[in-house]
């Protein structure tokens, strides 16, 4: 990793917060556990309103939207978007006072959810709009910003775009070309590059853009991103491909951009000058989120399918069910589902509590979701055999579908190498604080002191309080393979140092270990809410079952994960790659 690449790490993790969140701790092998319990839900006085308002979202689902026309098609008819933003959709997180129906993030991916287990491409169209295209100018817009173009908006009378990813930079934001310079006669910044891939690109009215520009810094003038806010109606902004032709989720509209001296004024400048990598991150906390609705949804739809064709299939006069490989499909999507649904409103739960760094968790939750999805699908379209390959089915153009979830805003293996960053980063600063601390043991004996206290607290398992007894086991359970994930974070930072960054294999299985043990929280705390409410719900044993299967699941990767660390298989990996492609030649002749 250059100076550079170090510099855009730190921007991207510096937010003067520390041990903050349930991912952070789990990295110092703790629990958050007053963030994981209670398990969210909607308040009592709400519900009605709620559900009332769920119930349309479902019948205009599933009477408006025709998913394999828009499928085919390659477009969402206006007829469904008008409809979306006369239900209230396209701005149901929006606060009231800006047109929007001011609900909860809970319930936002409620309607999500329902929306994608019917059309994903639907699905997506409101998440660019809403979770990433207005959410930004939600979040770091002027008042005057926000007046003259929330409430159109949140109406759905205009829609919004977020656009970052060019032909040379797209999880890697430091390779964006795309330039701001400052015009102080016209007060303007004239933008010239390229966008592509920006979902909504073509048909939005209000687009948050991504740019670099010179801005001044302590150490001098640095090139630094800084987010703007443009409309197609300016000069110099051209839409050279409105709708490119996708594998899946065709119905939405991806397009490319390029800017030719766009003058934007400067008081369209969205947050901070040069703070538009923050920007981009927050949002993409959204997003993220979302995806976990949409993931969510569309595996609803496709287990409680492959469960009805399992009964009613026979062959050799027995049912597809009372097969052992298509029982162990039915059991391992029905537990990743359970998983996926607990951990996406775990997440959502966060930012309704008012949470604002969900980075980790958001991260952790688009992984699993996306990955666990996909291992659905497959499932699926094997239990259904030859009729899944057919189009009167919707279950290939759902697997097309779900393939962009492994890859939207941010591909699983930068998130993978990303979660482990942004959770090891403090425990490594906590360790070389200690080292630094131990040359001047006097003047830093507090720091000392802290590190003694902290490492004491490594020794011994974190409290995982739940009400049921029914489950302690998996409560212990949780508590030993946090405390076992935590001193293996230590022993990895001892032994790499910094140059931990450059272990992917390693932050893999750390990655991998860290999601096992938030989505094992998420399936416990809403488990313990199921158990110990029976005055408000019905507990269906095949709910519990499911759930601690999907504990046992997790539980056997984590100990694969950290049992595997500094794996001697890494080097030889690692050594056949560079044979394969080349590049052990290559790095020879540079030297």
């Amino acid at each position: 990793m250059d100076e550079e690449q170090k510099l855009l790490v730190e921007e991207l993790l510096s937010n003067g917060k520390k041990i903050d969140g349930i991912g952070k701790k789990l990295f110092f092998g703790m629990f958050a556990s007053e963030l994981i319990f209670p398990y969210p839900q909607i308040p009592e006085d709400e519900k009605q309103l709620i559900n009332g308002f769920l119930s349309r979202v479902q019948h205009f689902t599933d009477t408006m939207i025709d998913p394999d026309a828009i499928d085919r098609h390659a477009k969402i008819p206006p007829s469904v978007i008008e409809g979306l933003g006369q239900l209230g959709v396209l701005g149901l997180s929006v606060p009231k006072e800006f047109g929007g129906l001011g609900m909860s993030q809970y319930v936002y991916c409620k309607a999500v959810e329902i929306i994608a287990g019917r059309c994903g491409a639907t699905a997506l169209f409101i998440n660019a709009h809403q979770s990433v295209g207005l959410k930004a100018l939600l979040l770091f817009g002027s008042k005057e910003q926000k007046k003259r173009w929330l409430v159109p908006l949140a109406r759905g009378e205009e829609l919004a775009a977020f656009s970052l990813t060019e032909p040379n930079a797209g999880s890697d934001a430091a390779g964006i070309e795309t330039r701001a310079v400052f015009d102080p006669q016209k007060n303007v910044y004239r933008i010239n590059g390229k966008k592509q891939w920006t979902t909504n690109g073509g048909v939005a009215h209000v687009l948050t853009l991504m740019a670099k520009m010179k801005v001044d810094t302590p150490t001098g003038k640095q090139d630094k991103i800084t987010a703007f806010l443009v409309t197609p109606d300016m000069p110099g902004f051209f839409v050279t491909a409105a709708s490119l032709e996708k594998v899946g989720m065709r119905g939405s509209q991806t397009a490319n951009l390029e800017f030719c001296d766009l003058e934007v004024p400067a008081e369209n400048i969205l947050g901070p000058i040069g703070g538009g990598l923050r920007v981009c991150l927050t949002v993409l906390d959204y997003g993220r989120t979302t995806f976990g609705a949409m993931c969510t949804g569309a595996a609803k739809f496709l287990v409680a399918n492959a469960i009805k064709h399992a009964q009613t299939r026979y062959q050799f006069k027995k049912p597809l069910a009372a097969f052992g490989l298509v029982k162990k499909k039915i059991a391992r999507m029905s537990a990743l589902t359970y998983a996926i649904d607990a951990t996406t409103y775990l997440t959502a739960g966060l930012i309704d509590k008012g949470h604002t760094d969900i980075m980790l968790e958001s991260a952790m939750l688009k992984v699993f979701a996306s990955e666990s999805l996909w291992t659905i699908v497959y499932d699926t379209m094997q239990i259904y055999g030859g009729r899944s390959f057919f189009t009167d089915y919707p279950f290939e153009r759902m697997m097309r579908d779900a393939r962009l979830n492994t890859i939207g805003e941010g591909s699983n293996e930068v998130m993978l190498a990303f979660i482990a960053a942004i959770g090891m980063r403090d425990v490594g600063f906590e360790l070389k604080g200690f080292v630094d601390a131990l040359k001047h043991p006097i003047k830093e004996k507090r720091i000392l002191w802290d590190f003694m206290c902290q490492g004491l607290s490594r020794m011994w398992l974190p409290n995982i309080r739940v009400k049921s007894p029914k489950l302690s086991h998996e409560a212990k359970q949780l508590a030993q393979a946090i405390n076992k994930f935590g001193t293996s974070v230590v022993r990895l930072l001892k032994h790499y140092r910094e140059n931990i960054v450059d272990q992917q294999l390693e932050l893999e299985r750390i990655s991998n270990a860290a999601i096992s043990l938030y989505t094992i929280s998420a399936v416990i705390s809403k488990l313990d809410m199921t158990l110990t409410n029976k005055s408000l719900f019905v507990v269906a044993p095949q709910e519990v079952a499911t759930g601690k299967f999907y504990c046992k699941m997790a539980f056997r990767s984590i100990e694969r994960n950290l049992n595997s660390l500094f794996s001697k298989n890494d080097e030889a990996i690692c050594r056949l790659s560079d044979l394969i492609t080349g590049l052990s030649m290559d790095e020879e002749q540079d030297k």
